[in-house]
């Protein structure tokens, strides 16, 4: 017995249209056409599969026996074909993605590496600029993915979550309070802090909830980039409060993280695209890996 796929979608098409002249104009045939499909597959299965007059067209019990496994059939058929072609899509293409630049050189790269071990033929950009510029990117379509902790309003926006946990606190091993499992943000305040300089959205965060609880933060040194944060903790200028991908990070031997309490303060890091715009296979493949990156070492911290 041989079955042929344009039999099967002859088929269906009848049992969904009711009518041999529509099923015809529904797969592209004339009804003699159509017709000639359904005799061919009546006699390949040895059964008659419709009941017809000049007036209906009715499904036999054979023919409603049929349609269940044949529908199972085509619309396994279509998603392997579908997997195919997606497959063939991510051998080539571009994907651009980007992040703050700590979280670029921390974590950006390292995904990079394992898409470009996947993905050989497709490329990636690289792009290590500030929250604000990110969301200007993928506005504009220039980014595919950003990565980071974006504040303010993100309805359009698509945002994929990656990891959401406590503030940290990064402190030299000879600090004062490295002795405590958990720290809280007025005793990190007030330890002497190096801190992201005003105008960054998480030093606005941070001065907001200063503000809450009341705290006068002790400022030892102020700086723009967060890289620089944590090479001055790990020469001992003081502690640091840290975004929640801290555990993330590769520590320096002289330096320890701890999570801050009283009161916990939940952030997220989220990769974030164009909620109109369909994204690429390139796209979507890197998505995978960051997911799968971040999965595999996101234990380190606290989830909630």
């Amino acid at each position: 017995m041989t079955l042929s796929l344009r039999q099967l979608e002859a088929f269906i098409a009848v049992c969904e249209e009711g009518s041999f002249s529509k099923a015809a104009s529904r797969v592209n045939i004339s009804q003699s056409g159509l017709s000639v499909l359904i005799r061919q597959l009546e006699s390949g299965l040895g059964v008659r599969l419709f009941d017809r007059s000049t007036r209906h067209v009715l499904q036999t019990r054979a023919g409603q026996e049929f349609r269940a496994p044949c529908l199972r059939l085509l619309a396994d058929l279509s998603r392997a074909v579908g997997n195919i072609k997606a497959l063939e899509a991510r051998q080539r293409g571009h994907v651009v993605v980007a992040a703050p630049p700590l979280l670029a050189a921390r974590l950006l790269v390292s995904m990079a590496q394992v898409f470009r071990a996947d993905y050989p033929d497709i490329t990636v950009g690289l792009l290590d600029i500030p929250a604000d510029a990110i969301l200007q990117g993928v506005r504009a379509g220039t980014i595919d993915i950003g990565f980071g902790a974006f504040a303010g309003d993100r309805s359009e926006f698509l945002i994929e979550p990656l990891v959401r946990g406590p503030l940290m606190a990064l402190l030299p091993k000879t600090h004062a309070l490295a002795s405590q499992s958990s720290i809280s943000l007025e005793q990190i305040a007030t330890a002497g802090l190096v801190i992201l300089a005003r105008g960054n959205p998480f030093r606005a965060d941070l001065d907001r909830a200063f503000a809450r609880m009341g705290i006068e933060p002790v400022v030892n040194l102020e700086v723009t980039q967060l890289s620089t944060v944590i090479s001055l903790v790990e020469s001992g200028f003081g502690a640091a409060i840290m975004p929640p991908y801290a555990a993330l990070l590769s520590t320096h031997p002289n330096t320890l993280v701890r999570p801050i309490s009283e009161p916990t303060l939940v952030s997220e890091i989220v990769m974030i695209s164009d909620a109109l715009r369909a994204p690429s296979e390139a796209s979507r493949a890197f998505r995978e890996i960051a997911q799968k990156k971040v999965s595999e070492t996101a234990g380190k911290v606290q989830t909630f």
